[in-house]
């Protein structure tokens, strides 16, 4: 049985980025949906807000004409067969001419006015004039005597109705007053005078029948031609009716709905419309407040609810995390514990889902892990003890080879006098031309133990590749003619310089070369291309030879592995170590049968260079 797991620090940030994508996943598409709903429910309230205020306000504005006409035709029941006024109005008049204001006629005008005026409360005062403007009775009798020829009332009003609105100091404020008149007519058809009435500011709520809040909290006022105010329904704050009401819907058109803010300060959403037969604008305003004042409470309820919500998820997705991560961690323990070469390790999650089939198959790999370790480390020794054994040979090698290299040289002299003592004799001569081979494979053979053991490290110079080619090309022409192989050349001009050893690039390029000749049979063909692909300068040699089998691909650059009767099997190695010292690596392509082709692949300068 293994060990426990021990429990090791590890990160924390799984269970919180889970927790924290759950919330945006859940919470975000909520609160969008809450926040859209809000804004377009709030877009569809307020413009059905808009369309109910200007529908009132037109109602309430057409209602302000039919009051004023209301009392004008109130003034016409009042005159119309009323033969007492007919008949008072002449005598009242004469006797206010002659000074005599308690005659029987002015007095019982008084008592006709004051029962009329009882009737309809809203008029401050109802009153006479003769035919000359002269005031011959009067709800406030002060008032008798006074002269109204020069005023509008009774110039328009002898010859028809009249209605007018003026501003008029009452007790030190200044506020709107309305009068109206109509003539009263004689026996015989002309007036004899009129009757008039006027309204008070304490009374004009009254008489145009507006509540001090229209329809809930809806806020209304009557504008003159000018812009100053007539009547305001309920005004909060000082109102200057003698001044232009501050109000930007008077440089609005007719019927346009306006959000903004009143002189009292609070926003409102405003329309103003024209009162039909009167020079006249009503405005009537709806508090922003109260129109979306449900609204903004469903808002806020939403926003408890959503708190609530988000802190249940957060318990949850917490909860839910938890199960998720601890199990992770424990395998991320497992892990460290193998990281740190305790392998074999299991972890214990009993669950029936896809954490478990992962701690199921952690183990199982654990398992597998230990036995791939053992085995890496067999072969790791068996590598380590070849590797020593190569160093040693290639010591030995290098010394045996110093000790022999000097022999040799003498015994070649030797046979070079012995040739030159002997003569004329053929025999001779081929046992001579057979030493002297034999004497050229050992110092070949000697050659490739001391680039193995001993290589020098490449002199780079700035080298065109079509220049190598050349130069192999020239090194192995010999050799190509005695196996009666053709060789063929594929050089591109544009190829760019590569900085390298020429001796050792073109030793790497004979070693290919001879090597495809030795594997054709007379009649094949040996190709040398160079080629720049993207970043890269490519130089290949191609045969038509037997081919390698695929199992052997790699083996081939094994030291001392050879598949010929001759040769120490260096030269694969010795000429893929040339090429990984510059910098490249060594490719290779082989199809038995066909022929293989190996590639020497280096990186292309970052710029030319014509240095030599």
């Amino acid at each position: 049985m293994s060990e426990p797991p021990q429990t090791l620090p590890v990160k924390k940030g799984l269970r919180r980025r889970i927790l924290v994508w759950f919330l945006v996943l859940s919470l975000v598409p909520l609160f969008l949906s809450n926040t859209v709903g809000y804004s377009v429910t709030s877009r569809i309230i307020e413009r059905q807000v808009q369309r109910y205020l200007l529908a009132l306000t037109e109602i309430e504005a057409q209602h302000v004409a039919t009051e004023v006409e209301r009392h004008l035709l109130y003034l016409d029941v009042v005159v119309a067969g009323n033969s007492f006024l007919t008949n008072a109005v002449p005598h009242a008049a004469a006797a206010v001419r002659a000074g005599d204001r308690q005659s029987a006629a002015v007095t019982g005008l008084h008592e006709h006015l004051d029962r009329k005026l009882a009737e309809l409360p809203p008029l401050s005062e109802l009153f006479v004039l003769d035919t000359g403007g002269t005031v011959v009775a009067s709800t406030v009798h002060s008032r008798v005597g006074a002269d109204w020829s020069y005023t509008d009332l009774f110039r328009i009003g002898r010859q028809g109705r009249f209605f007018a609105d003026d501003l008029e100091a009452i007790g030190g404020l200044v506020g709107p007053v309305y009068r109206l008149a109509i003539p009263i007519p004689g026996s015989e058809g002309a007036s004899v005078g009129l009757l008039a009435a006027a309204v008070g500011f304490e009374h004009v709520q009254g008489f145009l029948r507006i509540p001090p809040h229209l329809a809930g909290d809806i806020h209304t006022f009557i504008v003159d031609r000018e812009g100053r105010p007539l009547f305001a329904s309920h005004p909060h704050a000082g109102l200057d009716y003698g001044e232009r009401l501050p109000s930007p819907l008077l440089g609005q058109p007719d019927g346009a709905v306006v959000r903004y803010v009143n002189y009292e300060g609070v926003e409102v959403l405003g329309t103003a419309v024209p009162v039909p037969q009167r020079s006249w604008r009503y405005i009537a305003e709806a508090s922003v407040s109260s129109v979306f004042g449900q609204l903004r409470g469903l808002a806020l309820l939403a926003a408890v609810l959503e708190a609530a919500f988000a802190l249940l998820l957060v318990a949850i997705v917490w909860v839910v995390a938890r199960s998720i991560v601890a199990p992770l961690r424990r395998l991320v323990a497992a892990a460290e514990r193998i990281r740190a070469g305790d392998l074999g390790i299991e972890v214990e999650i009993d669950r029936p889902d896809e954490l478990g089939d992962l701690g199921r198959t952690f183990n199982q790999m654990s398992q597998e892990l230990r036995g791939s370790a053992h085995q890496i480390q067999e072969l790791h020794d068996q590598e380590m003890r070849r590797a020593a054994q190569l160093a040693s040979v290639g010591e030995l090698a290098s010394g045996i080879a110093h000790e022999i290299k000097n022999p040799l040289v003498g015994v070649a002299s030797g046979l070079d006098l012995l040739a030159g003592e002997i003569g004329d004799n053929p025999r001779a001569e081929g046992f001579l031309t057979q030493m002297r081979a034999q004497l050229h494979r050992i110092e070949s053979a000697i050659h490739d133990l001391l680039s193995y053991a001993r290589p020098r490290e490449p002199r780079l110079t700035w080298t065109e590749p079509r220049l190598l080619v050349d130069r192999v090309v020239q090194l192995i022409t010999p050799q190509a003619k005695a196996a009666g192989v053709q060789i063929e050349k594929s050089v591109r001009e544009a190829v760019p310089k590569i900085r390298v050893d020429p001796e050792l690039l073109a030793q790497a390029l004979v070693n290919l070369a001879l090597n495809g000749i030795q594997v054709m049979a007379p009649g094949g063909v040996l190709t040398i291309s160079t080629e720049h692909v993207n970043d890269e300068i490519h130089i290949a040699i191609s045969d038509t030879g037997t081919g390698i089998p695929g199992e052997q691909l790699e083996t081939i650059f094994r030291p001392f592995y050879t598949t010929k009767h001759q040769g120490t099997g260096l030269g694969l190695a010795i000429t893929r170590g040339i090429v990984e010292r510059h910098g490249g690596h060594l490719e290779v392509e082989s199809e038995v049968g066909a022929g293989s082709t190996f590639t020497l692949v280096f990186s292309a300068p970052q710029r030319e260079s014509v240095t030599q």
